[in-house]
């Protein structure tokens, strides 16, 4: 049996949200209806609040005109669409509201919807426009993770392998060549467009550039969906089976990831959350990615105190100076074995004190990149965010920001 949750998130519903949502005046609409939910509003009084948002005046200084071009514009385009995705239904002859739809459980979404984004000086539009299409997603998700530029061809393969769920060696000349021209022609030009991507006609390598309103859950698959809820699910269970409740248990606010993939995009994630401070450490510089500095370099243009540390002076180097606003220190613990198994910490992100991503390091595969688990703690109740929250905060609190130095924090 499929889960509802799942299958509402799938890849088409995901293609239709955000189509429905590269629409200003939609997404104004969608702010309107949701505020008057779930009593709703009148076409007509949405008309009035529409036509006054969009002319930057009162509603009393809404002219007959203005009003009558924006009842059009209701009835004729924007409602229906909204009410086709699920977004919004008519209620009592000329009433509109907003449905259940997950879109509005989404907080980061909820946000543009809102329009919270205006500050950074963002083309939503072109930004949901781009995000419209699964293959540009995968795109944004495979630039996220590289570090360096990547030529076309390298792309084309990641991008044909994730969508077949397959390895990139397993990918024919014959899908290869079809991925590679759907990505040149159509969709590197749209996300050029946005700007979310850099392409480098000379040596044809693309790069990620980012989007300040782009949230990495965005671009979350299909199958990563599925997995997570898979996750929870089990997680379910295992309490029921043993009778014990969620007031009676911190279980659910940790989880454990597989993979490298799914572990950058949940570090990722937390580094978009963090409003106050955040604090990571990399074994390597094999764990950055240039998605990762793109999240700090916006970590900082919001204000958050941003502190790196690493034993690998090549990763203090690199960070210094992509982000020389980063308080970068040197381990004096040994963080990157843990006993009694002598696993290896791979990567550490701890944002605001109430998350933390614990990543550790298996056996190098075939292609030099190590299997990666890793633990996420979610809570400040949270057993594993507790013994975050004790060494290392008050070390945090107590340092000296005027002279701060890579051997001022004892950790």
């Amino acid at each position: 049996m499929s889960n509802p949750a799942v299958s509402e998130r799938s890849t088409r519903s995901r293609d239709e949200i955000f189509d429905v949502l590269a629409d200003d005046k939609r997404r104004e609409i969608l702010r309107i209806v949701r505020e008057r939910s779930p009593t709703g509003i009148t076409k007509t009084d949405l008309a009035y609040e529409l036509a006054a948002v969009t002319a930057d005046k009162s509603l009393v200084a809404v002219t007959d005109d203005e009003h009558r071009r924006a009842l059009v514009e209701c009835q004729h385009r924007s409602l229906p669409a909204l009410i086709d995705a699920n977004f919004l239904e008519e209620t009592d002859g000329d009433r509109v509201a907003t449905t259940d739809h997950w879109l509005f459980d989404d907080a980061e979404l909820t946000v543009a919807i809102n329009g919270q984004t205006n500050e950074f000086g963002t083309d939503l539009d072109a930004l949901f426009e781009a995000l419209s299409d699964s293959r540009r997603r995968t795109v944004l998700a495979v630039l996220a993770n590289q570090y360096h530029p990547i030529s076309t061809e390298t792309l084309a393969r990641d991008v044909a392998a994730r969508e077949a769920g397959t390895t990139e060696r397993e990918i024919g000349q014959d899908d290869l060549e079809r991925v590679l021209a759907s990505l040149v022609h159509v969709h590197l030009p749209v996300l050029t467009d946005a700007e979310l991507v850099g392409h480098d006609a000379e040596t044809d390598n693309v790069s990620y550039e980012g989007h300040p309103a782009l949230r990495v859950s965005w671009l979350e698959t299909e199958s990563e969906a599925e997995s997570e809820t898979e996750t929870e699910t089990e997680s379910d269970g295992d309490q029921s089976a043993t009778g014990s409740s969620a007031a009676d248990s911190t279980s659910e606010a940790v989880r454990t990831l597989h993979g490298r993939e799914q572990i950058v995009t949940t570090g990722q994630s937390l580094c978009e959350r963090a409003e106050n401070e955040l604090f990571m450490m990399f074994a390597t510089t094999g764990l950055l990615e240039e998605g990762c500095f793109r999240r700090i370099e916006d970590a900082l243009d919001r204000g958050v105190d941003v502190y790196v540390g690493s034993r690998d002076p090549r990763v203090r180097e690199i960070v210094r100076e992509r982000t020389p606003e980063v308080v970068v220190w040197e381990p004096e613990l040994d963080w990157h074995n843990l006993p009694p198994n002598g696993a290896s910490v791979g990567r550490l992100v701890f944002a605001d004190r109430n998350a933390v991503l614990l990543g550790t390091l298996g056996t190098a595969a075939d292609d030099s990149e190590y299997a990666e688990t890793a633990i996420l703690g979610e809570g400040i109740d949270t057993g594993l965010v507790g013994l975050m929250r004790q060494l290392i905060g008050a070390r945090l609190d107590n340092l000296d920001l005027q002279s701060e130095t890579v051997s001022e924090i004892p950790l």
